[in-house]
């Protein structure tokens, strides 16, 4: 989960809506590193490439497009790569052409896309490239106790190949571990490593916003730590804190400073300036590094926000998002 420069870059491996939200409400604070893996319904076709059949060359692009789901192969509902590929293979002859059933910006199509048998690797080529799953590792920001719900990442799962937030299906949360550190350099984001434990589920994904993901959490955070929240006009310049693991499932407090306070009238990333002052993280880090999206931010004992974005140009600055925004979307969460 990459990208993005404006010098801002995401960092995970914007509307307003009138839902109710109660000041000095208490939260329990994340930090925790977490697994996300989020799936389509069906497969997505991330690309084509061109194939050789009966000695002419045939380019699926002219029947499907990058972004379409294959949703049924020959009338059988298909939800993942194993499905397909065995639906695919079941196809015996030198060359076939098969009925699919594709959705393509919200529109059922149903096409014909064809096969061709490479005796070489023993497998059914058909020239498209696809994916059942987006995975990576971010940051919780907070539990909500009184709902069970949690924000996490304060900015969007994006899809890397599409280039746009990811349209997903369904997806969960998953206990990880950070085993390593690549340092942030300048125009080059730093990055967290870390395992995932796919055997235990810690909560589910039901919204994957502009502003976080968010769902309902199965467990409680780590530290268990309670804490009110601000809203947004009660936030200054001047000295906060950041809540993250930088090893193992290990959280610290590391102090940074906020520059700037934008107002704003909706919801965006970008409502919090601030600086790394802490010299423990700025030697961990060398600033602010891919995998610590969602670290909650704090000031004068209050969770105020959650880091979105590091500025390539300078890693030891970024942008926050007003935990204000958060809750307004997982107040919603069903």
């Amino acid at each position: 989960m990459k990208k993005l420069y404006i010098l801002a870059v995401l960092l995970c491996s914007f509307f307003a809506y009138s839902f109710p939200v109660f000041a000095n409400e208490e939260l329990i604070i994340g930090g925790d590193s977490i697994g996300i893996q989020v799936g389509y319904d069906g497969v997505l076709i991330t690309g084509t490439y061109t194939i050789t059949i009966d000695n002419a060359l045939y380019d699926p692009s002219t029947v499907v497009q990058q972004g379409d789901i294959i949703k049924e192969v020959d009338g059988k509902a298909i939800q993942n790569l194993s499905e397909l590929y065995e639906a695919i293979n079941s196809y015996q002859n030198q060359s076939n052409e098969i009925p699919i059933r594709i959705e393509r910006k919200g529109n059922i199509m149903d096409v014909t896309l064809k096969t061709v048998y490479d005796s070489s690797t023993s497998t059914y080529k058909s020239g498209l490239y696809v994916k059942d799953k987006i995975m990576g590792v971010g940051t919780l920001t907070y539990y909500n106790p009184s709902n069970q719900t949690y924000g996490a990442l304060g900015h969007e799962i994006i899809d890397t190949d599409l280039k746009q937030i990811a349209q997903i299906y369904e997806g969960m949360l998953y206990p990880s571990s950070v085993t390593s550190i690549t340092k942030a350099q300048e125009s080059i984001a730093g990055e967290k490593h870390a395992t995932i434990d796919f055997s235990t589920e810690i909560g589910n994904i039901m919204k994957n916003t502009n502003i976080g993901i968010y769902g309902h959490y199965y467990d409680t955070p780590s530290q268990n730590l309670k804490m009110e929240w601000a809203n947004k006009e009660e936030v200054q310049e001047g000295p906060a804190t950041i809540y993250t693991t930088l090893q193992g499932s290990q959280i610290e407090e590391f102090h940074i400073q906020i520059t700037k306070v934008h107002k704003q009238q909706q919801s965006s990333v970008k409502g919090i300036e601030f600086e790394i002052v802490d010299e423990a993280l700025l030697a961990k880090t060398n600033g602010i590094i891919q995998g610590m999206s969602g670290s909650p931010i704090v000031q004068n004992n209050k969770i105020i926000g959650a880091v979105t974005h590091v500025i390539t140009s300078k890693p030891s600055t970024g942008y926050g998002v007003f935990i204000e925004w958060m809750l307004q979307e997982s107040d919603s969460v069903e």
